[in-house]
């Protein structure tokens, strides 16, 4: 251990000293008119050098978000249709309801949705009129409460609101973040070493500066020890976003594999997004809660493809001549049309076979896909998804797992497994998992062989392999991280911190 301080690691210690307890270092960087990223540093300096003693500590912060501070101001969605049918006398035609609460359509499925759960409301059909009656005298809601409090500034929501809080997390009303602070205290065994330390004058140059450089001053003069294992400050520099370098990576796999790079709109109709797919029109993943609807300025497009609309049509209906019976159900073009936010690639791999039906064809595309999803270390609203598609003659499922498990492994996962899986587009269908270090076995790259009812009214009869690999799921397996919220952190330490080697 170096015989003097540094300029720095005296004001510190000597401050610590004054305060003769634990402080929280953004304290002593207040006290001492600093930044507290220049304290924790001279802070870590003493601990290497068994004077002090530095830990971390961790507290949830909640703040509301901009959906949050408007709900808190002008109420909750479920509370103004309910308000507005009880002042009704308890029953209320639904768009009626919907108006004298002054609810925009994004937000009549929400309030709907919640008002039924929380048992506050019934919706009925009355003379082909969908009503909505009140079941009780007034809403409770914990969430209410909950958003009322911070936006009070109360930091602390006591325990009978959690499920409140839960809720309001869930709905992103909420939004909970960890804040690290730092605390540190003098090691009580060296007090008597710091005093000694204090008390010693500067003998020589401790700190190296440009001036003293320059002007020559050092000549003739003595230093102090200096300790050359301390790790030096992290140089920080222009770079890619390790992600980033990740995907550009996955696409020279893929196009090492001869497959090409295509691309296609954020906003689909819901005939690409879910018809051309085989997706029936009343499946749950249609709904508000899971799809994001798109109203303005446009709430419908068209269908350009009159031939193509009327196959797809038929097949929903009675199979269009696939041997299939389809989904025995009316096909709406009111449905089919509505525009919303593409919840997967797959719409751009129809898109593509729709202009290129001769083989063979291999084409990939890795972009952004939206979907209500709740947030986890697993699911995210915004996600990439690697799409790729194989048309060719005589392709078999075991070409589709080869593929599968070369692309896994030249990104660097190295345990893979496969199950059957089910989705309305393949048959057969397969679910690649990824082994994790921490979250176990995750889901990657669900796919399979594309049902004639997707590839007939294409007037393709030949084999289609397709893949929808989850994109940043499969770079979470390849570099162990534990939560798909920090690829997108805004946390510089963290991206600085972190890379992709090839």
């Amino acid at each position: 251990m170096s015989e003097q301080l540094t300029d720095g690691e005296r004001l510190v210690l000597a401050e610590l000293v004054r305060h003769d307890q634990r402080v929280l270092a953004r304290n002593l960087a207040q006290d001492l008119m600093d930044s507290e990223q220049r304290v924790v540093s001279v802070l870590n300096s003493l601990v290497q050098r068994g004077l002090v003693s530095l830990d971390t500590l961790e507290s949830e912060l909640l703040s509301l978000t901009e959906e949050g501070h408007r709900y808190e101001v002008e109420g909750l969605p479920e509370v103004r249709l309910f308000m507005a049918v009880k002042s009704s006398g308890n029953r209320m035609g639904l768009d009626a309801a919907v108006s004298a609460a002054g609810l925009s359509q994004a937000s009549k499925g929400i309030a709907v949705n919640w008002s039924r759960k929380n048992g506050w409301l019934d919706v009925i059909k009355i003379d082909g009129e969908t009503v909505i009656e009140a079941r009780v005298e007034k809403p409770v809601s914990q969430v209410t409460e909950v958003l009322a409090m911070l936006e009070k500034g109360v930091s602390q929501i006591p325990d009978r609101l959690a499920e409140g809080l839960r809720q309001a997390i869930e709905r992103t009303l909420v939004k909970r973040e960890v804040v690290k602070t730092y605390a540190a205290e003098l090691r009580m065994e060296k007090k008597q070493v710091i005093q000694g330390l204090l008390a010693k004058g500067h003998e020589g140059i401790t700190d190296i500066t440009p001036e003293i450089l320059t002007t020559g001053a050092w000549k003739g003069k003595s230093f102090r020890a200096f300790n050359v294992e301390l790790e030096p400050a992290r140089t920080n520099y222009g770079r890619k976003h390790p992600y980033a370098e990740f995907v550009d990576w996955l696409k020279e796999i893929l196009v090492g594999l001869g497959f090409a790079e295509w691309s296609g709109p954020y906003v689909e109709t819901e005939f690409w997004n879910n018809d051309a797919l085989f997706v029936p029109q009343d499946h749950v993943a249609r709904e508000v809660q899971d799809q994001f609807r798109v109203t303005k300025p446009y709430d419908h497009g068209t269908i350009p493809d009159a031939k193509y609309y009327a196959q797809v049509k038929a097949v929903h209906e009675n199979g269009g001549g696939t041997g299939s019976k389809g989904w025995q159900w009316p096909f709406s073009k009111e449905i089919s049309s509505r525009l919303c936010l593409r919840a997967h690639t797959t719409p751009v791999s129809v898109r593509y076979l729709s202009e290129h039906k001769e083989p063979p064809q291999k084409m990939f595309i890795i972009d952004r896909n939206f979907r209500a999803e709740s947030l986890d270390a697993r699911h995210g609203q915004e996600f990439d998804q690697c799409e790729g598609i194989i048309l060719d003659r005589n392709l078999t499922l075991r070409d589709l797992l080869g593929y599968l498990s070369e692309i896994c492994r030249r990104v660097g996962v190295k345990k893979i497994k496969f199950k059957p899986g089910q989705f309305p587009f393949t048959e057969p269908s397969v679910e690649t998992f990824a082994k994790h270090e921490t979250l176990g076995w995750i889901e990657v790259a669900p796919g399979g062989i594309f049902r004639p009812e997707v590839t007939y009214p294409l007037d393709i009869r030949d084999t289609v392999l397709a893949w929808g690999i989850g994109a940043m799921r499969l770079y979470m397996a390849s570099l162990e991280i534990s939560d798909i919220r920090d690829i997108l952190s805004r946390n510089l330490t963290w991206i600085r911190g972190k890379y992709f080697v090839r």
